[in-house]
């Protein structure tokens, strides 16, 4: 397609999604602050203005033709975008020097470019709420109700934790009733912190623990995982340097760290086990689809929503956790520390790990989580220049790992680990893989004597959602399921450093693909150092000293439990009839869930082929992201109407009777 750009004829893709990813593609950024390529357009900001064909609009909101005539730079759409940011600033805190956002936030880098120095109008005082509640921190004082956050967790995850409250100048966004996040559905995937333009979603920052652990003469060890080094690497301007990993290394060992392991010798550990957990499990023909656990955003997430899924997740320890509990109850032993004065820091891309290690069922095994942007302050703070700090290898025995272990840094690496140590026992004529939609992926694997092995990757919670309901109503038939709760897995964790959009993390993606190329071992199964492990302490998979060491516990998380309400019981067997649960919860209340819960009434009534459709009250299914919320047997109803609900309801009639 033939455009004008700045009284230029250009070529752009006849496909562009809207006239700034047009831009984009031929090296013209627009500024803006509120688009996000992977959300619906919500155009709030503005500061995407153009002129186009002689008038002034959002480039975010219209799609290119044949012709169009756009200029990106005039003295006019100049100071209409400096305008916008005075009046954002005006109402936003300006106290940059304590932000953690300072030095890598988007609104701070607007004001540099066009050169803002004074503020025109008067400051305009807003809500000053700090919710530290949670590892994800809220400062409602730095939000700029540009709704990033909102769509991600809504949109892209499906959960719907945090929404607008009120109007105009009263504007906020939050959770529901002004709770406090950890009080809600929250899975702390970090998603709406990587999104968030400025500093108004943060997390806990962790590093005066590790210093005060350093005082305290602690026996310092840490472990760091594979996304980290595929990241940090842009963090430091350090982007085609393949041994970062040794440089980390030997600069934590330079400032008090004693060993430094890496996580993806756990990964492979993790798989090991994983897979003949999932070998076992397919013999026996239960507890299937298999559901990887190495997500604790995921994990999460199941205990929130699908409680009745729990039995099905490999109950496997993540690879931080389960490296953890090696090193606090067998390496500890080796080298004659006490456990209780080994400090044990987790190096890793993901918010969600600060919160699993703090689980009652793992706590004490991993003592403190930093992500890539802490380290990252860690080095920079420290005055290393990391480019002139030599390589050191991990420390041994727990430094080594195959490509299978590094891997587990992007979406569908455990799957694929699992399938490679699965090789080693059973042979596979052919493996075929087809992407569903983007973020979900079918593996057909077959082996010699013609069985058929299928699993499912998906990363997204929304996309895990779907996937997730297929099973549910037979549509998917599956097997093994690997789960990451962040967008490409673990390169797109929320504490990767800024920015964290689509085009980064492909581009991590393919680092860290560079990085597995490297290793010279294939599969876990070459793994000397964890092979020994099993031999040494672990006897073999699955034992009980690895079920003791290596396994772990879940539990329902759903908030409310109450029982369902009778409103139209149906004295028949439960076999024989279809029972439909109206949320009567306080979101979906709200946009007319009682309404559909009367229409209903009168369809069983009058209608002679919903005479065995049982109707009752419940007061949460954990989708408030998508309320009104209707179930029908073990189908959720999203964004219910009452039409919308009558044709599901009908055609699921219909298919119970055959």
């Amino acid at each position: 397609m033939k455009i004008i750009v700045n009284g230029k004829e250009t070529i752009i893709k006849d496909d562009s999604r809207n006239l700034l990813e047009a831009l984009r593609d031929i090296g013209i950024e627009i500024p803006n602050l509120c688009y996000l390529s992977e959300t619906s357009i919500y155009g709030a900001c503005r500061m995407c203005l153009v002129e186009i064909d002689g008038q002034i609009m959002t480039s975010c909101s219209i799609k290119p033709y044949e012709g169009m005539n756009v200029r990106t730079h005039t003295p006019e759409i100049y100071e209409m975008r400096r305008g916008i940011l005075e009046l954002i600033l005006a109402s936003h805190n300006r106290d940059c020097t304590t932000c953690e956002r300072n030095g890598n936030c988007k609104l701070q880098r607007y004001a540099e470019e066009f050169g803002i120095r004074k503020i025109r109008f008067d400051k305009l005082d807003k809500s000053n709420i700090i919710d530290y509640s949670s590892i994800i921190i809220r400062d409602n004082s730095k939000c700029i109700l540009c709704g990033d956050c909102v769509r991600v967790c809504d949109e892209i995850q499906s959960i719907g934790a945090i929404d607008f409250a009120f109007r105009g100048f009263e504007a906020q966004v939050m959770p529901a009733f002004g709770d406090e996040l950890s009080t809600t559905n929250c899975v702390l995937c970090g998603q709406c912190v990587a999104h968030c333009p400025t500093g108004a979603l943060t997390f806990r920052n962790d590093l005066q623990n590790v210093y005060k652990a350093m005082e305290e003469g602690k026996y310092i060890i840490g472990m760091m995982a594979p996304a980290v080094r595929a990241s940090i690497q842009e963090e430091l301007g350090m982007e085609d340097d393949v041994v970062v990993a040794g440089r980390i290394v030997n600069f934590l060992k330079s400032i008090g760290f004693k060993k430094v392991f890496d996580v993806a010798f756990a990964a492979d550990l993790v798989a090991y086990e994983e897979a003949h957990e999932f070998k076992e499990r397919l013999e026996k023909g239960e507890k299937l689809p298999q559901f990887t656990s190495c997500c604790p955003g995921w994990v999460k997430f199941a205990e929130h929503n699908y409680p009745e899924y729990l039995n099905n997740l490999s109950t496997v320890k993540s690879p931080q956790q389960a490296l953890g509990s090696i090193i606090k109850k067998f390496y500890a032993k080796e080298i004659g520390v006490n456990p209780e004065d080994i400090y044990l820091v987790s190096i890793m891309p993901c918010t969600a790990k600060k919160f699993e290690a703090e689980r009652e069922e793992l706590v004490g095994e991993v003592d403190a989580v930093i992500t890539t942007r802490e380290l990252s302050q860690l080095i920079r703070s420290s005055g290393f220049n990391l480019k002139n700090v030599p390589p050191m290898p991990f420390d041994r025995p727990y430094g080594l790992s195959s490509q299978s272990g590094l891997s587990f840094g992007k979406t569908g690496g455990v799957f694929g680990s699992v399938l490679k140590v699965l090789e080693s026992e059973i042979e596979f004529d052919d493996i075929k893989t087809e992407e569903i939609e983007k973020g979900i992926r079918l593996t057909k694997a077959t082996t010699k004597d013609g069985k058929v092995i299928s699993g499912v990757v998906v990363f997204g919670l929304g996309n895990t959602r779907k996937v997730i309901d297929s099973i549910k109503n037979g549509k998917l038939k599956v097997d093994i399921v690997e789960v990451m709760a962040c967008d490409y897995g673990c390169i797109g964790g929320g504490g990767q450093p800024y920015p964290n959009d689509a085009r980064v993390r492909t581009k991590r993606a393919k680092i860290l693909n560079e990085v597995v190329g490297i290793d010279v071992l294939i599969s876990p199964n070459e793994n000397y150092h964890m092979l020994s492990l099993y031999e040494r302490y672990l006897e073999k998979p699955l034992s009980h000293v690895s079920h003791e060491v290596l396994h772990t516990t879940y539990r329902n998380r759903k908030r409310i439990n109450d029982e369902d309400i009778e409103i139209l019981p149906l004295p028949v067997e439960e076999d024989k009839k279809t029972t439909v649960k109206v949320c009567l919860g306080t979101s979906c209340y709200s946009k007319g869930s009682y309404d559909i819960l009367s229409d209903l009434i009168d369809v069983v009534n009058k209608e002679e082929w919903a005479k065995n459709v049982e109707i009752k009250g419940t007061f949460c299914v954990e989708n408030c992201g998508k309320s009104p919320n209707v179930v029908i047997d073990d189908t959720i109803v999203s964004e219910a109407t009452t039409e919308k609900v009558k044709e599901v309801l009908k055609k699921h009639v219909k298919s119970e009777k055959g």
